[in-house]
């Protein structure tokens, strides 16, 4: 680690009942044994494929003896023995019990016995399954629920970002089943945030007819420009991702990532702008994605005329830590960010827990995070799953039809 700066440290904490920022003070902690704890054992494997699962060996139990009339005689005799024995013993301690010891006192002016010193007070720890029940606390339920997905997953992840796209994983396989999450993120809860369903309505009314999208519109729909219509669901019905190949058209982004805001927060040291919400905690910087919901295909001399009169409006984003993005200070409690003076000598302060008060009182220091955090967590335990998150396709139908030439 970079040597940290000295004296004390501002900061901006999270202001959980405001959802804004507030400025704070704190000293820069260098204390080896106080750092961000990745030892606790990981929870119970929820999401994984089956045949990727162990096996655990069966338990083997001895066959059970069946007891005959003279075992149970036998164990009556022998129980009769041990009551008779105990109640001699309490009888002989009622007429002669023990005396009581005394510890003398040393004599006058003689040296005391020293006493062993009290145990140093631990340090409340935070581990980075911690972080999920934090998020709860700055108002991120759903940034917390998938998290706690991640860390329940058997271990996922993409070497490269086309395989990435393309859900391919490690070992070079079709990413499993377990590992594409198609019911937590629904297009209702996306579009509950204001700036999401502004950027949806841009999609629809908009983005869909620029000329790169009618381009890429008019190459998906070719193969099919002898039929009369094609209702993409009956297409392909369940393989998300070969929908998603087949008949996506455009996209819109959204938002930016989580370490992008928490960027944006370093570079210009104000507290405008609010703690980050739960839509950028769950997904970052995410797409809407455009794909063909329906068309129809009419003659045009020598060509043919394709007529989208639907289009699936839908949510397609990956849950992973592939970079080293610094994701703030955690508490149980609460995040920090530091202002961007703070780092300008570039001193080191984003590697060290930062503390308010003494080091052993609950929700006292903060832990720097970062995505790196998470990678190491999952080479730890050989478990924590990267995945896609896709939600339900919104069908909508648009006020004018979009026309394309094949």
């Amino acid at each position: 680690m970079a040597k940290a700066i000295e004296g004390p440290v501002s900061f901006l904490k999270s202001s959980n009942f405001l959802r804004t920022w507030s400025p704070q003070q704190g000293q820069v902690c260098e204390l080896a044994h106080v750092r961000l704890s990745d030892c606790r054992p990981p929870p119970t494997m929820a999401h994984a494929d089956v045949k990727d699962v162990p096996e655990r060996p069966k338990k083997e139990v001895a066959p059970r003896q069946r007891k005959t009339s003279h075992d149970r005689t036998l164990k009556m005799i022998d129980d009769g023995i041990k009551v008779a024995e105990a109640i001699g013993a309490f009888s002989a301690w009622l007429k002669h019990p023990p005396a009581r010891a005394s510890t003398p006192l040393p004599p006058h002016g003689a040296a005391r016995t020293p006493q062993t010193p009290p145990a140093p007070r631990p340090v409340p720890p935070f581990d980075i399954q911690d972080v999920p029940k934090a998020m709860r606390k700055v108002g991120m339920p759903m940034a917390a629920k998938l998290q706690e997905r991640w860390f329940a997953g058997q271990e996922n992840y993409s070497r490269s970002a086309p395989d990435l796209r393309n859900e391919i994983d490690q070992n070079g396989k079709r990413y499993a089943s377990a590992m594409v999450d198609s019911t937590t993120v629904t297009m209702d809860w996306v579009l509950s945030f204001a700036r999401a369903k502004e950027a949806f309505q841009e999609l629809v009314q908009n983005s869909a007819r620029t000329p790169r999208a009618l381009d890429v519109l008019a190459d998906k729909l070719r193969p099919y420009k002898q039929r009369s219509n094609l209702w993409t669901q009956q297409e392909v019905s369940t393989d998300v991702l070969e929908f998603h190949r087949k008949f996506q058209f455009q996209l819109q982004q959204v938002n930016a990532t989580w370490g992008q805001r928490i960027a944006e927060f370093l570079a210009r040291s104000t507290t405008a702008g609010g703690v980050p919400d739960d839509l950028t905690g769950a997904l970052g910087s995410f797409n809407f994605y455009a794909a063909v919901a329906f068309a129809q295909f009419e003659p045009m001399g020598a060509h043919t005329e394709a007529i989208v009169t639907h289009i699936a409006v839908y949510v397609r984003d990956s849950y992973e830590f592939s970079d080293d993005q610094y994701l703030g200070h955690w508490s149980p409690s609460h995040v920090a960010v530091v202002p961007a003076h703070q780092i300008a000598a570039g001193n080191g302060w984003l590697d060290y827990p930062v503390v308010q008060g003494s080091i052993h009182d609950k929700d006292s220091v903060l832990y720097p995070v970062t995505n790196k955090d998470y990678r190491d967590w999952r080479q730890r335990h050989r478990q924590g799953g990267d995945f896609m998150i896709q939600t339900d396709r919104l069908s909508v139908k648009l006020e004018s039809p979009i026309r394309v030439v094949l």
